[in-house]
């Protein structure tokens, strides 16, 4: 299931000054896309997707003329794990609170060292995720009476799960930063996969089965994504 875009990849053109704010330049290269997609989803970070043939001055030049949106949408955003911003866990909001000690989640807050917060926060997700979703996907699977070989974890800022021809599930633990009723749809969406390797007609039609206001649920965790990945 995307979350939103594939891996990036690195452009010759790797960063970029707009009216004295340092940004840096994450660029998606597809052969046959012809349009330029830009978009600012983390602080001082522009991402790009467009054809591997556009030259570095097109790309600067088409960055230039979306810079006032560019400078806006930056001065929106926070860096991840700073004082008093967000962090998020099972649907709900927690504030970050700066400490010199070892991560620890209180009733409203959590306490983070900002040196080590990227790397304890992933240790969270993912401990989190093995002691919360094995049980959750056994149950969904014995309902919807399919069955997958294996269980795999990884952290991804791009896609939420997936799941191969070798009926392998793919997991993200990030996953643990939505609501109960979001994790169930995307573990849903994944073993409907084991039927239906395809978002065909069919395939929601099952997902509807077992998630009947899955169009909802999808809508609301299409747009927390960017809100909630670090």
């Amino acid at each position: 299931m995307p979350m939103l875009k594939s891996l990036f990849t690195p452009n010759k053109v790797s960063n970029i000054v707009l009216d004295e704010v340092y940004f840096e330049i994450k660029h998606t290269k597809r052969k046959k896309m012809k349009r330029i997609v830009l978009r600012v989803e983390r602080q001082n970070e522009i991402c790009i997707s467009s054809s591997s043939q556009i030259s570095s001055k097109k790309l600067e030049a088409f960055i230039y003329e979306q810079k006032e949106w560019i400078l806006t949408r930056n001065s929106s955003l926070h860096l991840p794990f700073s004082q008093g911003s967000s962090f998020h866990y099972l649907g709900k909001e927690y504030v970050i609170e700066h400490h010199d000690s070892a991560f620890k989640m209180n009733t409203h807050s959590v306490l983070v060292d900002p040196s080590k917060a990227k790397t304890h926060s992933d240790e969270f997700y993912r401990s989190k995720a093995k002691e919360y979703i094995p049980s959750r996907i056994n149950d969904w699977k014995l309902k919807m009476n399919l069955e997958f070989n294996t269980l795999n974890f990884r952290l991804a800022k791009r896609r939420w799960g997936s799941c191969s021809s070798r009926r392998v599930i793919t997991l993200n633990p990030y996953m643990m930063k939505l609501s109960y009723e979001m994790i169930d749809y995307i573990i849903v969406h994944e073993l409907a996969h084991l039927e239906y390797l395809n978002h065909s007609k069919d395939f929601y039609t099952l997902v509807e089965e077992y998630i009947p206001d899955y169009k909802n649920i999808e809508k609301q965790i299409n747009a927390l994504s960017s809100k909630i990945t670090n």
